[in-house]
């Protein structure tokens, strides 16, 4: 009885809104008692559609990267003495079970972001005088805000437990700060052209009807508050490279990679890192720079330098989007 309470109240409640849901999810299901077909664009807008797409894609990704990492965590616990091969130049022996859970924290709490952007409408909790751009303001400033306290209290154990030299902070050389970020910033440069040549952004633009900028590019092209332009570029040139770069490849990568190999660990990390921007048009050259970030990272042994390319490409995504048609028009 517990049970089946519950079930006939949500079965009553699907049934008594059966015209409501046939309405919203007539693109991916088949409307209820009324003939229609699976797939109709006068039932559901394309814009509901790419939600969709970034709501399966961000959960089918959890999925895999918690499968994944159980069965490597499962696969060491039961054969200890047998390592896998760790290549390349980024430390992984220093992490432990606690490193784990709070990489599953933190995998949830970017991939919960992602799906709550998606499935929340623009302006759906504005108070009466709040434009969707302020909106879309305060959201960027209050996510800043939270991945700051994240990368604060990383910071803080690691600080505690002496690993700071795992991230290669103290190395400094001219390669490192210099030399490799510009040449990987160049690299992501030359993808992205020949990803536009080959028509791939155009063709998810006219498919998804998905806008081909995110929140943050329209909020610095519209608006005119110049307290919250400031903010949105302080965060974007400086805080989230200095933050994304600590959580995704100074501690949920060599994570990945210590219980499911590098490779696996760079794909997922960059496939996660393009899909909490919120948006697919710039999905796949994000994906493809958060790869770079990767390599910039095992090739120097130092975090400094994805945290420095981190900054140069938003700083320069900022400087195309204030003065149109200089560098890329996709930043994070």
């Amino acid at each position: 009885m517990i049970f089946f309470g519950p079930c006939r109240r949500i079965a009553h409640f699907l049934l008594e809104n059966r015209r409501v849901f046939t309405k919203e999810a007539g693109a991916l299901f088949p409307a209820w008692r009324s003939g229609g077909t699976a797939y109709s664009t006068h039932t559901c807008s394309m814009n509901e559609l790419t939600d969709q797409l970034i709501t399966l894609f961000s959960s089918a990704l959890i999925a895999v990267m918690f499968i994944t990492l159980a069965v490597g965590v499962f696969r060491q616990a039961q054969e200890p003495n047998i390592r896998r091969p760790l290549k390349w130049r980024v430390p992984v022996d220093h992490l432990d079970m606690l490193d784990i859970a709070m990489c599953g924290i933190i995998v949830l709490y970017f991939s919960m972001g992602a799906l709550m952007a998606a499935a929340t409408p623009p302006g759906a909790s504005a108070p009466p005088t709040t434009t969707n751009m302020e909106l879309d303001g305060y959201k960027i400033f209050n996510g800043t805000c939270l991945n700051l306290i994240l990368a604060f209290v990383l910071l803080v154990r690691m600080f505690h437990t002496g690993r700071m030299e795992a991230l290669g902070l103290k190395k400094h050389s001219l390669k490192a700060l210099v030399y490799a970020p510009v040449a990987g910033y160049l690299l992501v440069l030359v993808i992205h052209f020949l990803l536009d040549r080959a028509g791939l952004f155009q063709w998810i633009e006219q498919v998804t009807h998905a806008p081909a900028e995110q929140s943050i590019v329209s909020v610095l092209r519209n608006s005119s508050d110049i307290p919250l332009i400031t903010v949105i570029c302080f965060s974007a040139a400086i805080a989230a490279p200095l933050v994304e770069e600590l959580i995704f490849r100074g501690y949920l990568y060599p994570i990945m990679k210590k219980y499911t190999g590098a490779w696996f660990a760079l794909v997922t990390t960059s496939l996660l890192f393009g899909i909490i921007h919120v948006s697919l048009v710039p999905f796949i050259p994000l994906a493809v720079f958060g790869a770079m970030l990767v390599l910039l990272y095992e090739y120097t042994g130092t975090l400094w330098t994805p945290i420095i390319a981190h900054c140069i490409f938003n700083t320069a995504t900022l400087i195309n989007i204030l003065y149109p048609g200089v560098l890329l028009p996709y930043g994070t």
